[in-house]
């Protein structure tokens, strides 16, 4: 998403959604983008399967990027999930589809196309990221999620 110079408004001109979603809403997605960040930490010891930390969405907002940082080169994979307040205590559902967050190998990992993913989170969703898999050598690893307001 780019920037578009602002519109000089005219009085008596008809504001409309479409435009106010062009200059207001798209440009604030521009220069205050959305994120968060959930820091698995094993204490010293190797990060284990299940580990799940929650964030509650305070806005609306579409799923962009997910990016992993390990302590170590290796090889790890971070479930990334949500659920409702309503729903909570039932199984959350995936956003990853069948393209996982994955370390491979490496200290670092990004999927920037999330053509899988269910991309859309709305107020009140509660985000959760787990290691799927125990993470042999990663003593902490870091999941950032960036997105742009609904």
């Amino acid at each position: 998403m780019a920037w578009t110079t602002p519109r000089t408004w005219t009085t008596g001109e008809m504001v409309t959604a479409a435009l106010m979603n062009t200059h207001v809403r798209d440009n604030l997605n521009v220069v205050l983008p959305g994120g968060m960040t959930f820091i698995l930490d094993g204490g010293g010891a190797a990060i284990t399967e299940g580990s799940k930390l929650w964030v509650e969405m305070p806005f609306g907002a579409c799923l962009q990027t997910a990016t992993a940082l390990g302590s170590e080169a290796s090889t790890a994979e971070f479930g990334i999930v949500k659920n409702t307040f309503s729903n909570w205590g039932s199984a959350a559902s995936s956003l990853y589809g069948s393209s996982p967050l994955k370390l491979a190998s490496a200290k670092t990992a990004q999927i920037t196309t999330l053509t899988t993913w269910s991309v859309s989170l709305a107020t009140g969703d509660w985000i959760g990221v787990c290691a799927t898999q125990a993470a042999s050598g990663i003593t902490w690893a870091a999941v950032a999620l960036r997105f742009t307001r609904t």
